[in-house]
């Protein structure tokens, strides 16, 4: 069984932005796309979940940042997951060109039950928890817990979920997020920026039609977001870290 998962990518014109580099959302994706193909090489990938009344649900991810490649340029993407625990799994990844590393991330994964709502445990959904993991991790520093409500002096505006935003669980995807949010910022001030390291917390999933809030400030070096549901329930958040 393949503990490990690996391939080339090259980098093409639907993931770059507007200065031809691949975009955050674009290695967010990346990511995502790779963990989805290792899962179904596991047998805990999108069918083999439905069958049992699961579904894969994203809690935390970081990704650090250190080169982004260029359009057409071809990458190397690697992702292995860690050892399980009760509920819990964590998924790492990496990103190289000729020996040279441009980013890494790590997602803390759980099953959720698609009936009830409720998380499972690893063992309830088929987990091959008897494969030997590799002891290598990335961006394992403890992942920020956030707290508090918006201000309404950092109130930037509503968003409205479409059904461009919604994945295969019918909920709000988990880089639409990152893509919504990046959005508060204008082609020149993303430009400038650079991004070393994001940070999303998914605390509850948000449906088609949904009214959301966002808000935005300056926190250090970087940018704190968070979004908020129409009754004041915590979405998302995310920080971007520059370098």
């Amino acid at each position: 069984m393949e503990n490990c998962f690996e391939k080339d990518f090259t980098v093409a014109s639907s993931v770059v932005d507007p200065e031809g580099r691949l975009s955050l959302p674009g290695i967010f994706d990346l990511f995502m796309d790779l963990a989805s193909e290792h899962a179904e090489r596991l047998g805990v990938g999108f069918q083999a979940m439905s069958g049992k009344n699961a579904y894969w649900v994203a809690v935390r991810t970081r990704v650090r940042v250190y080169e982004r490649p260029a359009l057409l340029q071809t990458v190397r993407a690697r992702t292995w997951p860690g050892r399980p625990g009760a509920v819990k799994c964590d998924r790492f990844y990496r990103l190289s060109r000729g020996g040279t590393v441009l980013a890494e991330g790590r997602t803390e994964w759980v099953g959720q039950n698609t009936v009830t709502g409720g998380i499972m445990k690893t063992t309830d959904f088929g987990y091959p928890a008897e494969m030997e993991h590799l002891s290598e991790r990335v961006c394992e520093a403890p992942f920020t817990r956030f707290r508090g409500q918006g201000a309404a002096e950092d109130l930037y505006g509503m968003y409205t979920v479409g059904s461009r935003d919604i994945d295969m669980g019918r909920h709000m995807n988990n880089v639409a997020y990152v893509r919504m949010l990046l959005g508060t910022f204008t082609v020149a001030e993303l430009a400038a920026m650079d991004v070393a390291e994001a940070e999303v917390s998914y605390a509850s999933a948000c449906r088609e039609g949904e009214r959301l809030a966002i808000y935005r400030k300056k926190d250090g070096d970087g940018w704190h977001f968070l979004v908020q549901k129409a009754d004041g329930t915590r979405a998302v958040d995310m920080i971007l870290r520059l370098g």
